[in-house]
């Protein structure tokens, strides 16, 4: 049921890892393409939730930010939250070994980092938009509320988000129609800005704008630490188990039973 899909993300974790060893420069940069276009998704989101009543806020900011993930997948970037399901895939299919996930995920995470923190620094230096004007409320409300989360619902909610994030990574692999691409990637990503899950990567974006503006006191870079920290865990759990794991496990019969029939 599920072979094909497997396979072509064990390809794409082949060759991220072979990406990373001949080329880290080439791959940073696509990680920080992957961070800024992320980020213009939660500008965006943010932009136009700053006045919306809050009955309708979050559906409102929900139907705004499949962009991101829109931009990542069409365009092509490489995207952490996404690298925690290919990865593992490759390495249960052992096409790639337990030191390249860890390099490639490393890379990842920090060029999201640094595509996040070099667009909040392009856009705070352009004015700051409705974000920290108008909109600042908002973004300081969020920001702090979840710099002061604690860990464990912070890991449960970055479980979640990601559950959907790669969902909408592995359906677009499984079908060519770019229409339903975008539906996919809409729906999910609706579904956890609404619900108020947490993105680890996404999260980097909304940290950086309001740690440059005039924040309060709840907003702070332990704070960041903090989110990041157990958000990117969560995020992690989710693409490596709930995914990447889970659908190679359900693919082992189909596996088993193709090995049976070539054996006679």
């Amino acid at each position: 049921m599920y072979l094909d899909t497997i396979h072509k993300f064990a390809a794409a974790a082949e060759a991220r890892a072979a990406a990373v060893r001949t080329s880290m420069p080439s791959f940073f940069v696509a990680a920080m393409m992957a961070g800024a276009y992320v980020g213009l998704g939660i500008i965006l989101i943010f932009s136009v939730g700053a006045k919306v009543d809050p009955a309708y806020q979050k559906l409102i900011m929900g139907a705004s930010f499949g962009i991101a993930l829109t931009l990542v997948v069409f365009a092509g970037s490489e995207l952490y939250t996404g690298l925690t399901m290919i990865m593992p895939i490759g390495w249960l299919c052992r096409r790639i070994g337990l030191a390249d996930i860890g390099k490639v995920w490393t890379i990842g995470w920090i060029g999201n980092l640094a595509g996040t923190v070099l667009l909040a620094l392009i856009f705070v230096a352009g004015g700051g938009g409705v974000l920290l004007s108008d909109g600042a409320p908002l973004l300081f409300k969020v920001a702090s509320a979840k710099m002061n989360a604690p860990a464990f619902e912070l890991i449960m909610r970055g479980i979640l988000c990601n559950w959907l994030v790669c969902l909408a990574i592995w359906m677009a692999n499984r079908t060519s129609s770019d229409t339903a691409k975008l539906g996919v990637i809409f729906w999910c990503l609706f579904a956890f800005i609404a619900s108020g899950y947490e993105h680890s990567i996404a999260n980097m974006t909304i940290f950086a704008i309001a740690l440059l503006g005039e924040h309060p006191d709840t907003v702070s870079l332990a704070g960041m630490g903090h989110n990041l920290l157990w958000t990117t865990l969560g995020n992690t759990i989710s693409g490596t188990l709930f995914m990447a794991t889970a659908y190679w496990f359900a693919s082992r019969p189909v596996v088993a039973a193709n090995v049976a029939d070539v054996n006679g």
